[in-house]
């Protein structure tokens, strides 16, 4: 597949100049005006997808949050409203990025991701972030609180895209932008957020991959980088407990064990067509968290095995249209931005459903469009935002030849 998706030789044959030259054979220039690449409309079944799965996401939260905004806020709707919001300026975001060029993304690599790591190292600060949960995972601007490690996805993704669309990775140039995307993993895991880690590490693993690194390679760093993972979860006794949990939830229900139990139950309870929608047992101060990382519980819980399917079905969709963007993408750039977003969204999406049915441990990953969180649903979008802007880029080959390939 990667072959297909990223064959300089294809790309090139198919950037060869005509033979014949109508201006040269009858001595004359021609004045027509030369006609702009960037043109084509989005893809309108990714549009249709994502604002489904936004409806799908604020039903949800809507259901999902009641009791609690009800028992904190006295208004069942907080969290709907909030959320509502933060889609509304996602969806903004997204229609706005798919009007623009994204190969003039390139020179905004570097300082999106420059500033994503200044935003990461201002969480170590005391006094600057916001502690929850025992994380400092947020900084928090007047009313706004928000999570820089959702910025960092973006700007990892921008920076090795750029850099792999045009050098080899052991070229010092990625050399430099593989360092800094690892300094950004290593932030996040003194957070600690080791959800968030992974999913960074797991961009850089995929383009690597697609760009045609050597594969021993890529596995050698992939194991070396499981035992760092493991030394870290030995060293960190709640993520010990959460492994623990995990392998058998019943030797301690009453505390690492008891999200997994309440999830499992809240599932089981569904059957093949819930219990219907806002009628969960398990969300009344049961399952925690319940609007946020374990919102796949309430929904199976609410809407049983065909909700389920039916949304699971939704990000296999996604998923497909996302990767056939990459597939007929005319620059290496925009293939490797198609392919790092789709990948993002896919596997952040299975890894919290796994979770949640007791397939991996904890993790505190959230749910791609669907779970409670402004900062991951407006940057969420807004990477959608850049693969419609790809989506367009589909009609004729790109007009700067020197912008594509591996340079020596």
């Amino acid at each position: 597949m990667s072959s297909k998706i990223l064959s300089v030789l294809d790309s090139k044959r198919s950037r060869k100049k005509p033979d014949f030259d109508p201006a040269e054979f009858d001595g004359s220039e021609s004045t027509a005006p030369k006609e702009p690449h960037f043109r084509g409309l989005p893809n309108k079944a990714l549009i249709g997808i994502t604002v489904t799965l936004c409806l799908f996401g604020l039903m949800s939260v809507f259901s999902a949050s009641a009791p609690e905004a009800l028992n904190y806020y006295h208004d069942a709707t907080a969290y709907l409203r909030k959320q509502t919001i933060a889609c509304m300026i996602g969806l903004f975001a997204m229609f706005t990025i798919s009007r623009y060029d994204y190969r003039r993304l390139r020179k905004w690599s570097w300082p999106v991701a420059i500033v994503a790591c200044i935003l990461l190292s201002l969480t170590m600060v005391p006094g600057l972030s916001t502690e929850a949960f025992g994380a400092s995972r947020w900084i928090e601007i007047g009313p706004f609180q928000f999570q820089p490690s959702e910025a960092a996805k973006v700007g990892a993704l921008l920076l090795l895209a750029s850099g792999l669309s045009k050098h080899f990775w052991w070229k010092r140039e990625m050399l430099l932008r593989i360092g800094l995307v690892m300094i950004m993993a290593a932030i996040v895991v003194k957070q600690p957020d080791l959800g968030s880690t992974l999913m960074i590490l797991s961009i850089l693993a995929t383009l690597l991959y697609v760009s045609g690194t050597n594969q021993m390679l890529l596995f050698i760093a992939l194991m070396g980088g499981a035992a760092l993972v493991w030394h870290k979860i030995q060293s960190t006794p709640y993520q010990m407990a959460r492994i623990e949990s995990w392998l058998n939830p019943y030797t301690n229900p009453q505390k690492e064990g008891w999200n997994i139990i309440q999830a499992q139950l809240a599932i089981g309870s569904g059957g093949l067509f819930g219990l219907g929608y806002g009628r969960s047992l398990q969300k009344l101060h049961y399952l925690p968290v319940q609007h946020a990382d374990f919102i796949f519980a309430v929904i199976a819980e609410e809407l049983g095995l065909l909700g389920c399917m039916s949304l699971m079905g939704l990000f296999i969709i996604f998923g497909y249209y996302g990767y056939k963007t990459a597939l007929d993408a005319r620059t290496l750039f925009g293939r490797l931005l198609a392919i790092g977003i789709t990948s993002s969204i896919c596997v952040q999406a299975t890894v919290n459903i796994m979770v949640t049915t007791g397939i991996l441990p904890v993790t505190g990953i959230t749910l791609p469009f669907i779970s409670y969180g402004g900062s991951s649903l407006v940057i969420t979008l807004s990477m959608v935002g850049i693969l419609l802007s790809v989506s367009r880029d589909r009609d004729q080959p790109p007009e700067d030849e020197s912008a594509e390939g591996f340079t020596e």
